[in-house]
């Protein structure tokens, strides 16, 4: 019988109602019985539902993995996958999942991306920082989003991408299709793993210089994590507008932690050469976190304004132009404030091509 869609929705039959809640970002299944979820701005929940059976919930995850074509078995216990509807799904079983059984995350998304109307009721930016953004993208800023897992870096990139231009080329590369962005002109890439001796694998790698030759206006890798990393500056800095997102705790991090993954491309560049590579390549940083109170928010936006040639290991140098202040809790909310700094280098550009996507803040600065 055929894997099909609706089989595999069949399967998830205890979890269809929670995957099709607006408001569900994660599943967490640790047996049959033992499940737990997460919505929008709350903390995690027991779910009183469930499979009848471990026996049951192994036949649901046998399911997923036949229907993407991939193992799951002991000698291969680990599947990263795309449910049909677009969910993230991890699994980890015995051997290397220790209580027994296995284990599931799901990482949920909506029907439709939220936009930045839909960012800023939730509290994620204000109408200055839409501003800032607007003109990072109108200037073909090159940007590195960073932040934690699940503090909105994906969201926040298909939210960028609403301000392209509808007569840009944009090619998207992914291990596992997370980007939705609404543009005629989208070509979305998507890796391959091998799975059988004689499969031929395409990674990100493979896949970044692919997308070079096919002359995006805009290259975007949903997450820089390896080697790929040297591809991506080298398209930064040979004219292609380009955004990637990379997991750190600061923007300045962002910065080192890209500096760490260029460095395993296996090229043999010294640490000043890449760190001068990166500080070209790089415009703008973006720090995306996920508070206390389980909100996301824009904390920093960042310009980067290349190195410290004062300083014996040349650190980079950044310049704020955005960020949040945090100054306490109320009725278990965080308090704080938005605050605009600037204007940024990239203003004397805009100025020539684009003066009126410059924002108001900063059109009489120096």
């Amino acid at each position: 019988m055929e894997l099909t869609a609706e089989i595999i929705q069949d399967t998830l039959g205890p979890l269809k109602p929670l995957l099709a809640d607006p408001e569900m970002t994660d599943i967490l299944v640790f047996s049959a019985r033992k499940i737990y979820v997460r919505r929008r701005r709350s903390e995690f929940a027991r779910f009183a539902g469930g499979w009848r059976s471990d026996e049951d919930l192994a036949i649901c995850l046998e399911a997923i993995a036949r229907f993407i074509k991939r193992k799951l078995d002991r000698d291969n216990p680990i599947l990263d996958a795309r449910l049909p509807d677009g969910s993230r799904v991890n699994v980890i079983m015995e051997p290397c999942y220790a209580a027994g059984g296995a284990f599931m995350a799901l990482r949920i998304f909506g029907q439709e991306p939220l936009g930045v109307d839909e960012l800023m009721r939730l509290g994620a930016l204000d109408p200055a920082g839409l501003a800032v953004l607007k003109s990072i993208v109108a200037a073909g800023r090159n940007i590195l989003i960073s932040g934690g897992v699940g503090s909105g870096k994906t969201t926040l990139l298909n939210a960028l991408c609403s301000f392209i231009p509808d007569g840009d080329l944009i090619v998207t590369v992914e291990d596992a299709r997370e980007i939705r962005i609404g543009h005629e002109l989208w070509a979305a890439l998507e890796s391959k793993k091998k799975i059988y001796a004689d499969d031929t694998e395409y990674t990100l790698r493979d896949l970044v210089r692919n997308a070079l030759r096919m002359n995006p206006r805009w290259l975007i890798v949903g997450e820089v994590r390896g080697p790929e990393a040297h591809d991506l500056c080298r398209a930064m800095n040979t004219g292609q507008a380009a955004i990637g997102t990379i997991h750190a705790n600061s923007a300045f991090d962002a910065l080192l932690a890209l500096e760490t993954l260029y460095l395993q491309s296996g090229l043999e560049s010294s640490a000043r050469a890449v760190r001068e590579t990166i500080a070209r390549a790089v415009h703008v940083v973006i720090q995306v976190e996920m508070l206390p109170d389980h909100s996301r928010k824009i904390v920093e936006i960042a310009e980067v304004h290349g190195l410290d040639r004062t300083a014996p290991d040349g650190p980079y140098t950044i310049a704020g132009l955005y960020r949040f202040r945090p100054d306490g809790m109320e009725n278990r909310r965080v308090r704080g404030r938005f605050e605009v700094a600037g204007p940024p280098r990239y203003v004397e550009r805009l100025r020539t091509f684009q003066p009126d996507a410059i924002p108001a803040f900063w059109r009489d600065g120096p």
